[in-house]
């Protein structure tokens, strides 16, 4: 989930602990080859990081939150600087009791912005970054009414299920309760998600519900009937709070991909601006690739136009572009469809196997 308004979010917060698109929808549209230069919304820096495994020559990782670029930086530096087992627990994967500690290893690598931010905000430090973000807090409260509605046994249950026939009966006699088709009233209407920081203005979309909770509701069912749920670490962490296993998780974070990543660091450039802005300022023809997460969504179509021009404009001939809708649809403008061509069926397939199952829209194009 990017961040992309000023008049809808406070930009001195940070929004996301850790990336909530799934990587792998990301990396089938995009097919990076290596050299290429790629563009990715910072937002969790998890995708940014996974991204590198592709062997991009340059990665420019855009934010126009500034809270966003530091927690990338921070990542970057515990990625580099700290062995396996420190930086699963320094971003929070395991218990620590001395996070701080290892935070004194990587304020070298910081710039003096994202010093300053971390050491104003050592709690969520000590807390373990990937789970400091307001979305994550708004998670975890959801967490605590599921426990209520669920229990612990029931929740633990359904990461046993071995195979999709399993999670279909499963949700079907066990899971899919009036208690937990009135949880989506309770905790996804307009009031509660305007508190994590979307405005009212945010709630028009037309994917056939009545209601965002509807909305999500179908949604959820999809991925845990259609998903498997024991690599599905966005389920983990909707339904559980972390994640199930070391080989669930982004996968900058295995420990076979460990190195490779520490390798090609370097890669990314991290900048925080606004992505129209930033995108005025490349040359043409200069961009092979373009992760754009759902930054449309909070634009407006004059505004959402601007930044598809420069889109194409500087993508190469070929570059793909993979973005994703929430709640509000929103497309490339029929105006630039002669230069941006849309991969229906590529984006069906994405959306379908969508294991973070929160977007209504998974969206791939190419330049032509």
């Amino acid at each position: 989930m990017g961040v992309m308004s000023q008049h809808q979010v406070k930009l001195s917060n940070l929004l996301f602990g850790m990336s909530w698109e799934d990587p792998s929808s990301d990396r089938r549209a995009l097919a990076i080859k290596p050299g290429n230069l790629v563009t990715t919304i910072s937002s969790g820096g998890c995708n940014t990081l996974t991204l590198l495994l592709d062997d991009p020559a340059k990665i420019y990782a855009v934010d126009i939150n500034p809270s966003q670029s530091y927690l990338l930086e921070l990542k970057i530096a515990a990625v580099r600087h700290l062995d396996y087992e420190k930086l699963l627990a320094f971003l929070g994967l395991t218990p620590s009791e001395n996070r701080l500690e290892s935070f004194e290893r990587l304020t070298g690598d910081l710039s003096a912005e994202a010093l300053n931010h971390w050491t104003a905000n050592a709690d969520a430090v000590q807390k373990g970054v990937v789970y400091a973000g307001r979305y994550e807090s708004f998670i975890g409260r959801f967490i605590r009414f599921l426990g209520l509605v669920q229990g612990r046994k029931r929740i633990e249950n359904f990461f046993r299920c071995e195979t999709l026939e399993d999670q279909r009966t499963y949700f079907d006699t066990v899971w899919n309760t009036v208690q937990w088709r009135l949880l989506f009233k309770l905790v996804f209407n307009k009031r509660m998600l305007a508190k994590r920081g979307l405005t009212a203005d945010y709630f028009k979309f037309d994917d056939g519900s009545s209601s965002f909770a509807e909305s999500f509701f179908r949604r959820s069912r999809h991925a845990m009937r259609e998903i498997p749920i024991a690599t599905n670490y966005f389920m983990a962490q909707y339904l559980r709070g972390r994640y199930c296993s070391r080989d669930a998780v982004p996968e900058y974070m295995r420990r076979e991909n460990l190195h490779t990543v520490k390798e090609r660091l370097n890669r990314i450039e991290v900048i925080t601006c606004d992505a129209q802005g930033w995108f005025g300022k490349q040359p043409e023809s200069s961009i092979d690739a373009f992760s754009l997460s759902n930054i449309c969504e909070l634009m407006s179509l004059g505004e959402t136009e601007r930044l598809f021009a420069e889109v194409a404009r500087t993508g190469r001939k070929g570059a793909r572009i993979c973005f994703r809708n929430l709640i509000v649809p929103r497309s490339v403008p029929e105006s630039l469809c002669d230069r941006i061509e849309f991969q229906a069926e590529l984006s069906r397939e994405l959306l379908a196997q969508d294991r973070s199952f929160v977007y209504s829209r998974v969206h791939a194009y190419g330049v032509r």
